[in-house]
């Protein structure tokens, strides 16, 4: 029972909670004061192997059309806060 509990919670622990947030929540709350600037998260993508072809803010959430590196385009949705990615779209 402990193994199917510990199964069943790894997804929440490795994409995290706010990757379950719903569509029209924003993907921060801090204040804008505190958001990285749309090249501060070109960088940081940059930096991870991604080709980043447009990058929108709107409604508390970053959403960046990017490029891996194999070749798959995506949408990610980002707190513009963190960077940290709270949803992909493929």
């Amino acid at each position: 029972m402990r193994t199917l509990f510990l199964a069943a919670l790894l997804p929440v622990l490795v994409v995290g909670p706010a990757a379950y947030a719903k569509d029209d929540e924003p993907c921060t709350r801090a204040p804008k004061e505190q958001w990285l600037t749309t090249e501060q998260l070109k960088t940081k993508l940059t930096e991870q192997g991604f080709t980043v072809s447009k990058i929108e803010i709107e409604e508390g959430c970053a959403e960046v059309d990017v490029r891996g590196k194999d070749g798959k385009e995506s949408e990610l949705h980002l707190d513009p806060a963190t960077g940290n990615v709270v949803e992909i779209d493929d």
